[in-house]
């Protein structure tokens, strides 16, 4: 390659560049919620807003015998 010659091609009046995209792999924090649905409710939609307020996310439930489990997750801050 010539050294007098540009690097890069020229670009037309108003081109625009994107920024370079990094990728950034998300690092998560998690809860679990346990209720004895014999001794007490489940979560109701109070307490369900209240965790989607701080971040969390429901991502599943199970249930053992009388027992219920919640399981949330959220992104941690960087």
């Amino acid at each position: 390659m010539d050294p007098s010659s540009p690097r890069d091609p020229p670009r037309p009046p108003g081109a625009h560049v994107a920024p370079p995209v990094v990728y950034v792999e998300p690092k998560w924090d998690y809860k679990h919620v346990v209720r004895d649905l014999a001794e007490e409710a489940t979560l109701d939609e109070a307490e369900l807003n209240a965790l989607g307020a701080n971040g969390w996310e429901l991502v599943a439930v199970l249930a053992h015998g009388s027992t219920a489990h919640f399981y949330f997750k959220r992104q941690k801050d960087y």
